[in-house]
């Protein structure tokens, strides 16, 4: 018996010291991030870039006053102070193609990229920038040397939960800093970035720490490739940031890299989601589609027969079933090739050939009619306006006096509100508006205003006040 005892009790011992053995040395590299450091951070880069400053360009008039003090010319008044700032971006193509954010780069007289631990940096040009999803494509000549560079990754594989790591240069001197976190949430859109809204917005949502700097830097998964662009924060909370995903950046490359500028299609309508009622809807009611609730006359889609009230159910043959993704459907649309667009109206399903023009920021803002303000259009809403006609009809707005919106575009003050066609506009900052005259009139006195405008605004029987913040741009499907 005491045999097998000591027998058994060596094993144990025998046993132990294999384990002892085995066991890997302290210290010894078990982070799969570390593999992704070697990877991505030797193909990010730090972005700095010069603007030029005047008494223009510094806000209100005290600011301009002080800065003619402090930076005067030769004359004596506001001269020209140069301002730096830095951003991050990322080699894409091993013969000098960097992506990083169009913020990060706009209105840059000379923009200069410096990679991590080196002393030399590259002047850098544009070769096309897309302020509609916040993207810039710019190039340096390496002298012969192949740059270290990252690959895209399928965004749309990406699931919510999956490693996300965000590599960049925050606040500027911290540079090639590498933070962990995962994808919280995707197709997050209606967010403020540097100031600007951009117009398309499909954007990954993650925890990873994303700090002023490192805007354009990579957000990578765990094979170093690319899943997305840092390009926004929010400075209200912690652990939430914004990338633009991978496979909308790979075709926004492709497009800059080749045209300098993206090609888009444009419809001349405005759409908002389609939203179903429990209990009150019918069984030949679309469950899924986007309702038309203006459209710009002259064009693709006044010329192909859509009116507001329309419900758009499918485009060149693939269903809709968001604002958002009739939007970048559209975009994609190759323009000047006619598309079947398919509509519910009243009831009735019906087909339209609707051929798309080119989308250009500048036609697209003057093709608002007048009055525009604010980023709305408005119209008599005593209904002699056929658009606002077409409201009531749909809406069941009873108002008879006032000016009813008739169009709002994305991304402006009225849409920022909250306003919405359809809504009565009762009165601005103390002013009532019983007609269109009236709403002219406050319009001309209050257009070069830059202070937030309390709006008195009736949807339905509800009246609201809302605070519209001026400022300029626009935008349509």
């Amino acid at each position: 018996m005491r045999v097998v005892a000591q027998v058994i009790l060596g094993c144990l011992v025998w046993a132990s010291f294999l384990a002892l053995v085995a066991r890997p040395a302290l210290g010894a590299p078990e982070s799969p991030f570390i593999a992704v450091s070697e990877v991505a951070r030797p193909a990010v880069v730090n972005i700095r870039c010069i603007r030029s400053v005047t008494d223009e360009g510094v806000g209100t008039a005290p600011l301009q006053e002080m800065f003619r003090q402090f930076f005067p010319d030769e004359a004596g008044k506001g001269g020209r102070f140069e301002m730096p700032s830095t951003g991050s971006g990322f080699v894409i193509d091993p013969v000098g193609d960097i992506l990083t954010n169009y913020h990060v780069i706009d209105r840059a007289e000379e923009i200069f990229v410096r990679f991590s631990g080196e002393k030399i940096e590259y002047r850098a040009t544009i070769v096309g920038t897309d302020p509609n999803t916040d993207l810039a494509l710019i190039r340096i000549q390496p002298d012969g040397r192949r740059l270290p560079s990252l690959e895209f990754a399928d965004s749309d594989a990406v699931q919510v939960g999956a490693w996300a790591i965000a590599v960049g240069n925050p606040f500027g001197n911290l540079e090639s800093s590498l933070t962990v976190g995962v994808v919280s949430a995707k197709g997050r859109g209606d967010l403020v970035i540097g100031g600007l809204t951009p117009r398309y917005q499909d954007f990954i949502q993650t925890d990873a720490s994303i700090n002023f700097g490192n805007s354009g830097g990579p957000l990578v998964d765990v094979d170093g490739r690319v899943i997305g662009v840092n390009t926004a924060i929010n400075e209200k909370g912690q652990g939430i940031g914004f990338a633009v995903p991978s496979n909308l950046v790979r075709e926004i490359y492709g497009q800059l890299r080749e045209h300098g500028r993206v090609i888009r299609g444009f419809l001349g309508v405005a759409t908002e989601d389609l939203v179903l009622i429990a209990g009150e809807t019918r069984p030949d009611d679309p469950t899924a589609g986007v309702r038309v609730v203006s459209v710009s006359g002259g064009h693709p889609g006044d010329l192909a027969g859509m009116l507001a009230g329309d419900i758009i159910v499918s485009f060149d043959g693939e269903q809709v079933d968001s604002r958002r993704q009739f939007q970048f459907r559209v975009a994609r649309a190759a323009v000047g090739t006619e598309v079947n667009c398919g509509i519910i109206r009243e009831g009735v399903r019906m087909d339209l050939r609707v051929t798309p023009v080119e989308w250009i920021q500048q036609e697209s803002a003057a093709a608002q009619k007048a009055p525009v303000w604010l980023g709305m259009e408005v119209a008599s809403a005593d209904g002699s306006d056929p658009r606002a006609a077409r409201l009531k009809e749909v809406l069941g707005v009873t108002a008879t006096t006032g000016v009813m919106v008739v169009s709002v575009v994305d991304g402006q003050p009225a849409s920022d509100a909250g306003i919405r066609p359809g809504d009565v506009i009762v009165s601005i900052d103390g002013q009532e508006i019983t007609d269109l005259d009236d709403y002219v009139q406050v319009r001309d006195l209050m257009a070069a205003r830059r202070e937030a405008l309390t709006v008195l605004v009736r949807t339905g029987a509800l009246e609201n006040y809302v605070s519209v913040v001026p400022r300029s741009g626009g935008v349509q499907n």
